[in-house]
């Protein structure tokens, strides 16, 4: 039975559209179990019927982080999972706008992470009209997220666990590497 007198580990997914965050999520919220922190772009996109302009990012990234904080606050669960990690709103603002301002802010973010799971772009690609711009920005954003994790995140120490393969194949990945004296250590 988890500490319920301290706050739940946290752990962050990231990755670009359509790699399998969300049912990731739900799946480690039964697994771990989690509490589970929504994506709070997907729920902007779908109030505002449009995709944020360059201009409101940084508010939807302090929103998404505290969103984790609200829900970190009443989980009663050992652990939270945020789908997705803050650090996704600055891969966006780079992809989209070419605007790598709030990285900083996102990293600093990530160093409140227990761990990092980042999903590859190996499952295959469904459209979700008005959330998802096609495989192409996928694979961009993955390219990114590639970048950060190397120059940005492993060097502050920040745990990532790279997952790929079936939903089945991640979870195990996740719970294996979450277990103490994991065999599967983030890197």
């Amino acid at each position: 039975m988890p500490d319920m007198t301290s706050a739940p580990a946290r752990i962050g997914l990231i990755g670009g559209e359509c790699t399998g965050k969300s049912t990731l999520a739900r799946r480690l919220a039964a697994a771990l179990p989690a509490c589970v922190v929504d994506e709070n772009l997907r729920a902007f996109a779908a109030r505002m019927g449009r995709p944020p302009r360059r201009a409101e990012q940084a508010d939807l990234m302090a929103e998404q982080a505290a969103r984790e904080d609200a829900a970190a606050a009443s989980c009663d669960r050992g652990v939270l999972v945020a789908d997705p990690a803050v650090l996704m709103t600055a891969v966006y603002s780079v992809l989209y706008f070419a605007d790598d301002a709030l990285v900083p802010r996102a990293v600093a973010h990530a160093q409140g992470y227990d761990l990092v799971v980042w999903c590859a772009p190996d499952l295959p690609w469904e459209p979700d009209p008005g959330q998802r711009d096609g495989a192409d920005h996928r694979d961009r954003a993955d390219a990114i997220i590639a970048d950060l994790v190397q120059r940005e995140l492993r060097p502050r120490g920040i745990p990532v666990l790279h997952v790929t393969g079936s939903v089945e194949e991640r979870v195990t990945a996740v719970t294996r590497a979450w277990q103490p004296g994991a065999s599967e250590a983030p890197t």
